[in-house]
């Protein structure tokens, strides 16, 4: 899996290098490039986690190795504060039955700014490389597939997974939470409010005992 990926990431390394060219003024940590654990493939649900894009993260945009070892350490979170995208995560992994630190997690945006979303002519360049997600999905075939993207990057997956369902979930508005169908993605696939979301409105209960029935 890792020479996969490494391989994927390795193809795309001109791609990378553009955006930092492009704008060498800007504070673009990335790429954010993805190595799962050996937990990950013996998981009877492999969970795939895909957010928004990271708070910080390593520079070594033209290093592919030095940005998998820094995924490998960070180790999906084991040892971050107990942010609502971590412990919701952890939660979400408990309900599945799955082991603690077991996901795999990758990003929509490869690279973020200032530690933040991308935006404007950031984003459009950004939004290039969101193809590599399909091939990312490809190669480590997760059972579930968890979108934390939120509403407001559904335009973004549109583009990426042409004529993608948005599918609603009984007790849920689609903008909240919803099932997606996509030939490229898994049967179990679903896109969510971000955690923090989720927590500030009080739908964090109810999200993760929805999500136990796929256990």
């Amino acid at each position: 899996m890792k020479d996969q990926l490494t391989k994927l990431y390795k193809s795309n390394l001109n791609a990378f290098k553009l955006i930092r060219d492009t704008f060498p003024n800007g504070d673009l940590p990335g790429p954010f490039l993805m190595s799962p654990n050996s937990l990950y493939g013996s998981q009877k649900n492999k969970l795939l986690i895909v957010g928004q894009q990271t708070k910080g993260w390593t520079y070594d945009h033209d290093n592919i190795d030095k940005q998998l070892d820094t995924y490998e350490k960070f180790n999906v979170g084991e040892d971050y504060y107990p942010s609502p995208f971590w412990n919701i995560t952890r939660k979400l992994e408990k309900a599945l039955r799955n082991d603690p630190l077991s996901c795999a997690w990758t990003n929509l945006n490869k690279f973020d700014l200032d530690e933040d979303r991308p935006y404007g002519e950031y984003e459009q360049a950004i939004s290039k490389l969101d193809a590599i997600l399909i091939d990312e999905i490809d190669i480590i075939k997760p059972n579930i597939c968890m979108f934390f993207t939120g509403p407001d990057f559904d335009y973004r997956l549109k583009n990426l997974f042409t004529g993608i369902e948005f599918i609603k979930i009984e007790g849920w508005s689609i903008r909240q939470f919803c099932r997606l169908k996509h030939r490229n993605l898994p049967e179990k696939s679903f896109r969510s409010y971000h955690p923090k979301a989720l927590r500030i409105q009080q739908l964090e209960d109810g999200f993760i005992k929805e999500m136990s029935i796929y256990s």
